[in-house]
């Protein structure tokens, strides 16, 4: 397979690694601004974390499964907004791989540009004499998307014959954003509504999801658009679930509880509690990171992933979810009140991780779409 060779990927894990000890002190900072410092943004662009994703032929690496989460984990355990952001960001720049040709050399000119959005059908699309669309509609769950220069969002096309979903890229400076980000956690994402009125978008800036047609050489443009964009979102709770785990080892050789004689590190109930969250965040990685691989590999064979392959993949995303979260919880409880205020980063892990699981690709709702298809029915659309 024709990937990002390993100095390329080394070069972005180093970079971002200086940049995770530069964010560890600024989330409270983050999260009251609800949205990323343009410091930050430009770190990650200047670490090319945007471009992981990105067919060669733009500029970009198609870096391995194994870097790109260590990448996102080590990010969201800095601070979960900036994780948040890098995984979506690096995953909307797929768009570069499905639309045309002619359209992704025109989006991505430089190879330095970045698209966001969401792929909920939260428009409509007007074909145009010109064959272009007009396109107008509100979407939610915007992650970064005021940091992009283009923004995805999915539209009903009208007119004759049923229903097509179609994807459409339009300038991020004509878009609307609406300042409605008001929730528990990962407020630094600014992940708001935005809002289309009339943007004219080309044909070949738009994709139809269910029907793409990946134009460059890279194998790993075989794997499913899918199976691309959701798992990488689990190494952000999987990168949450660590932080904590380090906040409570550092807690627990200083904190003695009270009406206690004994530090909270001397405590069978924490030592249990550290122990088990350790378990549940390393075979959430391992399992992850192996079934990502695994579709790297079906695709370097010169074919599409199984359907029982992207299933692995999909489940191993939905349990390294679940699991982080119970992990989180786990270190929470175990650092007693001290965890309660705002002032300690657990209490902003506790909201963050619980915030990600609510997002469908990586959500509960994962277990059934993988258990249908590996029943051997057929596959939901949302695979």
């Amino acid at each position: 397979m024709r990937t990002a060779v390993a100095g390329e990927s080394d070069e972005v894990i180093a970079a971002v690694e200086e940049l995770a000890g530069r964010l560890r002190d600024r989330g409270a900072e983050i999260e009251q601004d609800r949205r990323l410092p343009a410091d930050v943004v430009a770190a990650l662009r200047q670490a090319r974390v945007f471009q992981l994703w990105m067919p060669r032929e733009l500029g970009g690496l198609e870096a391995e499964p194994a870097a790109v989460l260590q990448v996102v984990e080590t990010l969201s355990a800095a601070d979960g907004s900036t994780g948040w952001c890098a995984a979506t960001g690096l995953a909307s720049n797929v768009v570069g791989a499905f639309v045309p040709e002619a359209g992704a050399r025109q989006l991505y000119p430089t190879g330095q540009e970045m698209a966001g959005g969401a792929l909920m059908p939260g428009g409509r699309a007007d074909p145009q004499p010109d064959g272009s669309y007009l396109v107008a509609g509100t979407w939610s769950f915007g992650s970064g998307v005021q940091h992009c220069d283009w923004v995805v969002g999915g539209a009903v096309v009208t007119g004759d014959g049923p229903p097509q979903l179609r994807a459409v890229v339009m300038p991020a400076a004509e878009v609307e954003f609406l300042d409605n980000w008001d929730v528990l956690g990962l407020l630094g994402t600014a992940s708001v509504d935005f809002r289309a009125e009339g943007i004219r978008v080309p044909a070949e800036h738009s994709l139809v999801p269910d029907r793409v047609s990946p134009w460059p050489a890279g194998s790993m443009w075989r794997v499913p658009l899918m199976s691309l964009i959701f798992p990488v979102l689990a190494a952000v709770p999987l990168g949450l679930a660590r932080r904590a785990v380090t906040e409570l080892r550092e807690l627990a050789v200083v904190k003695t509880p009270f009406r206690s004689g004994r530090l909270l590190a001397d405590r069978e109930v924490v030592q249990a509690g550290l122990a088990r969250a350790t378990a549940l965040i390393e075979s959430g990685h391992h399992h992850l990171t192996a079934s990502m691989q695994a579709l790297w590999q079906a695709a370097a064979a010169g074919s599409a992933p199984t359907v029982e392959q992207r299933a692995h993949a999909r489940l191993a995303a939905a349990h390294a979810t679940a699991g982080a979260a119970e992990a989180v919880l786990l270190c929470y409880r175990s650092a007693g009140s001290t965890a309660l205020y705002g002032s300690n980063p657990l209490q902003r892990l506790l909201r963050d991780v619980n915030t990600a699981t609510q997002h469908y690709g990586i959500s509960a709702a994962g277990y059934e779409l993988t258990g249908r298809a590996l029943l051997g029915m057929e596959p939901d659309p949302g695979l």
